[in-house]
């Protein structure tokens, strides 16, 4: 009878002291979550549209590239590589100064009997 006794007491001493840890798991700060979402975006709606124009001209200027690097007869990696290091470093000084993410997606491309990872880039929403 003791050993139930007690196993019951120390129970119910847990439970009274978990309990008030549970109840007010809030915290201090009594804002909505999503409230708390909005309000931290970095970037305004239309700084987004302005990175989503900028990703998209640069998506379809490399891809020009990539079919003009194609279509030469000679090898022309290295140049195709350093023109989308060219293209894609004005949308990521932008996407880090508004504070987006943006990232690239390699994609091989068969190109001078070689195959080559050539960068397609993607518009992270926060």
């Amino acid at each position: 009878m003791k050993k139930r006794l007690m196993a019951l007491l120390i129970c119910v001493l847990l439970l009274v002291m978990v309990i008030p840890g549970v109840a007010n798991a809030e915290g201090n700060n009594a804002a909505p979550i999503n409230a708390v979402s909005i309000y931290h975006a970095r970037y305004s709606d239309a700084q987004f549209k302005i990175l989503e124009r900028m990703v998209a001209n640069a998506n379809r200027q490399i891809e020009i590239a990539v079919k003009f690097a194609q279509l030469t007869p000679w090898n022309d990696v290295a140049w195709l590589l350093d023109l989308v290091d060219s293209i894609v470093a004005p949308v990521f000084a932008y996407a880090n100064s508004i504070g987006a993410v943006v990232v690239c997606e390699y994609t091989s491309y068969y190109i001078d009997g070689q195959y080559v990872l050539v960068d397609p880039l993607r518009v992270i929403p926060l």
